[in-house]
């Protein structure tokens, strides 16, 4: 390439620029040229997107080589549990998987009949039945929130000949919940009505439902621990929710003082809702009665008569006989007083009706980790039982107790929302990078047509410093020290810009005359 060529000239206008500019200048180059890479690489890869989840061992292996004979791209994750495929190819796997019979979680329902073989007997149809029919529960049940996988067990009994000889129907759940996931009692309640309304001739009896850590969820009776006949759902509500309010308080003050993650508390209440009236009435004693009224008899006799003798008779009813040397006088008195009072008796009636809902006994369990001193533990049994308002009279009891505490589950939760998060934040980045791009770009280019820009215009032209050394010939003579600084101006030395400006404020008559002298030659 000449000299004259526009590489040369960008090359000379770079190697005129300081040493700091080309660093800067280099920089932002380097970091455009890495952001285009990193978009052009996040564009290129595949979006991948959970395809599967939960699945058994034996079902990723099988459902990995399906994939590689397809030559589609996959990621495992979750400790070989999850599987995720690029989005474009999520409904051309998910067609030839289900044609394949995998991606189902290992579970057979009603497709077990797509293939009909004619030789198969009675008994053979009916275990294919069960069969089926405990891969659709499985299926449906697993749809659910919170439950990982789940296993259906089914009991058909024989039809019998006599009804007092035919066996009940039965039915056992296994759930696997997702970690931290609890299952709350109307969802156990409709899981149970989900598969006594899909059996035929099963009873809400013959169920039987488990989690994966052996806790009976309901047992044909009661919901996890709670019975389910004998009280309306209403007072097991209400019950439920005074131990979950006990709960949280107890919770509370324990996470304030140990911390969150050290403490685990379960109450239990049981209340009594019989609806209780009582009656009773109270007399006032004898000192507080009020007289209503009151009547008083008095029955006297004063007077005197003769004293009469004889034989009791016939001859008695004759003449009186007196009796000689007596006064034939008898003098008495007589007086008799009867009083009656008549008081108003105090009398109170009470009839008492004792509401339902009073707590006839409350048992508290607190767990606390090993971490905590023995000494605060003691203290913290004191403040739970206060809180609490428990009664020892009417066998309210307390325990806690210090025991190592498991973290996996928490170590588990903590891993999952990094990812989530990670993941997140590259999707907004995959975003962000094309218009982050284009913007340094931009600012790139202004830049560099800036320092080039004002580079060319600090210069002076071979033009400028022949007309400044032949100023003389406008009228005026250069001196001899501005002759000097022309050769090193028109050379291009690199203090050119320095000597110009200095040029300008030593002589600026001069550098007018060279202007005007351009002028003219343009209006000319």
């Amino acid at each position: 390439m000449g000299a004259g060529s526009p590489f040369a000239q960008v090359m000379d206008r770079w190697n005129e620029l300081p040493r700091a500019r080309q660093l800067a200048l280099a920089g932002i180059v380097a970091g455009t040229i890495i952001v285009f890479y990193f978009v052009f690489m996040s564009s290129s890869k595949p979006n991948m997107v959970v395809a599967y989840s939960g699945l058994a061992p034996e079902d990723t292996a099988a459902i990995v080589d399906e994939l590689e004979k397809s030559g589609v791209p996959y990621e495992l994750g979750g400790s070989g549990t999850t599987i995720a495929i690029p989005a474009t190819k999520i409904s051309e796997v998910s067609i030839k998987l289900a044609a394949a019979g995998l991606g189902k979680g290992g579970t057979l329902g009603f497709e077990i009949f797509d293939k009909t073989n004619f030789a198969a007997t009675d008994k053979v149809q009916d275990i294919n039945f069960q069969r089926a029919l405990q891969g659709e529960l499985a299926r449906s049940i697993n749809t659910l929130d919170g439950i990982r996988s789940s296993r259906v067990a089914i009991v058909l009994p024989k039809d019998a000949l006599f009804k007092e000889d035919q066996q009940d129907t039965t039915a056992a759940v296994v759930l696997d919940l997702k970690p931290g996931a609890q299952l709350s009692q109307d969802q156990v309640r409709g899981i149970t009505n989900l598969i006594v309304n899909s059996v035929p001739g099963l009873q809400m009896a013959g169920v039987s439902i488990t989690d994966s850590h052996a806790k009976v969820l309901f047992d044909g009776k009661s919901f996890d621990g709670q019975f389910s006949a004998g009280a309306s759902a209403n007072q097991m509500q209400l019950q439920s929710q005074y131990e979950t309010s006990l709960q949280r308080d107890i919770e509370s003050t324990l996470e304030r003082i140990v911390g969150p993650g050290k403490s685990a508390v379960t109450v239990r209440a049981l209340l009594n809702f019989d609806s209780v009236t009582e009656t009773s009435k109270e007399f006032a004693s004898p000192e507080n009665v009020v007289k209503r009224s009151s009547s008083t008899d008095t029955e006297s006799f004063t007077g005197s008569g003769g004293s009469t003798t004889g034989v009791p008779g016939t001859g008695s009813n004759g003449a009186a006989t007196v009796t000689p040397g007596s006064t034939g006088a008898n003098s008495g008195d007589y007086k008799r007083e009867t009083t009656t009072e008549n008081n108003e008796i105090g009398e109170t009636n009470k009839i008492i009706v004792k509401a339902p809902g009073s707590i006839t006994k409350l048992s508290v369990s607190v767990v606390l980790d090993e971490s905590v001193p023995a000494a605060q533990a003691a203290d913290l049994s004191q403040a739970v039982a206060a809180a609490v308002s428990l009664d020892q009279t009417r066998g309210d009891t307390m325990s806690l107790i210090r025991i190592p505490f498991d973290t996996s589950v928490q170590d588990a939760f903590a891993a999952v929302p990094t990812g989530t998060g990670m993941e997140t934040y590259l999707s907004y980045l995959k975003l962000l990078l094309p218009i982050l791009a284009v913007v340094l770009g931009f600012v790139l280019v202004m830049l560099l047509l800036r320092s080039l820009g004002k580079r060319q215009m600090a210069l002076p032209s071979p033009y400028m410093a022949t007309a400044l050394a032949g100023a003389g010939a406008g009228g005026y003579e250069l001196d001899s020290p501005m002759r000097e600084q022309l050769p090193a101006i028109q050379a291009g030395s690199d203090p050119a810009e320095e000597r110009v400006m200095k040029l300008a404020d030593s002589n600026p008559k001069a550098v007018a005359d060279v202007v005007q002298t351009w002028m003219r030659e343009e209006e000319s």
